[in-house]
């Protein structure tokens, strides 16, 4: 049974996580978006790595076309042009310690791994700011729909939390391998919300957050339904709902 990590005061709302930042309104993974969900109230961000380069820079896609004005694969440019697009309203692709240092203090950060090699430098650079003081291990959760680099990641440091993701189709094959890997929690597509997979979570000491909502309708549903959290595009829109923003203790 996973073990009771949370570093917030909580209640029996469900949590606000700002999905790529204040994506709704801001430029995606950019320092924008995350200041942005901030400042709206947000105390939960969620962001996307890849490894490049011997850096880890945030970004969802493994292309700049979609969120950028470049083109072509992320491995196909070298990290000073990665840095020189424009990847909305001016700003930058950041890099993932640049996400911490914004966000100490101020947030629990969920970082989705995406790519090849990308679990031993994220984990080295979260038990850095571990190290530094400004973060504890239970302040993260590590995500990802490849079920194997969560396993590496608790194997190269158990105390960090992680969360497998899955989409449509949840369901016993993902309570298991989270049970296995002793994680805090699943995080499913909203169309694999219903009642007995979140009881069954529930039942395994998981909990359960789901991404991702945008709607009020949504919101209310899985509220409902008993969910723990929950990504969104738009922190204060969700905040307004009744969304839960805890505090970090």
């Amino acid at each position: 049974m996973a073990a009771d990590t949370s570093p917030v005061t909580g209640t029996e709302r469900p949590v606000c996580i700002a999905h790529r930042g204040a994506s709704g309104q801001e430029p995606e993974n950019t320092l924008r978006a995350f200041a942005r969900a901030l400042e709206l109230g947000a105390t939960w961000i969620e962001c996307d790595v890849h490894h490049l380069h011997d850096r880890l820079v945030v970004i969802h896609d493994d292309t700049v076309d979609r969120t950028t004005d470049g083109e072509g694969s992320l491995s196909a440019h070298s990290l000073g042009e990665l840095r020189a697009l424009d990847a909305g309203n001016g700003e930058r692709i950041p890099y993932l310690d640049e996400v911490l240092e914004l966000a100490a203090g101020r947030a629990r950060l969920n970082v989705e791994l995406k790519g090849d090699g990308t679990v031993e430098p994220t984990v080295k650079l979260l038990q850095d700011a571990v190290a530094s003081g400004k973060w504890r291990p239970e302040q993260f959760v590590l995500s990802s729909f490849e079920w194997p680099k969560l396993q590496e990641a608790r194997r190269l440091e158990p105390s960090l939390p992680v969360a497998p993701l899955m989409g449509k189709g949840a369901g016993g094959e993902l309570l298991e391998t989270a049970d296995r890997m002793g994680a805090e929690a699943i995080h499913i597509s909203r169309w694999s919300a219903r009642a007995r997979l979140i009881d069954a979570a529930h039942l395994r000491g998981l909990d359960v957050r789901v991404f991702t909502v945008n709607s009020a309708w949504e919101y209310d549903l899985l509220q409902r339904l008993g969910v723990d959290g929950f990504f969104t595009d738009f922190p204060l829109r969700a905040l307004a709902w009744g969304a839960s923003a805890p505090v970090l203790v």
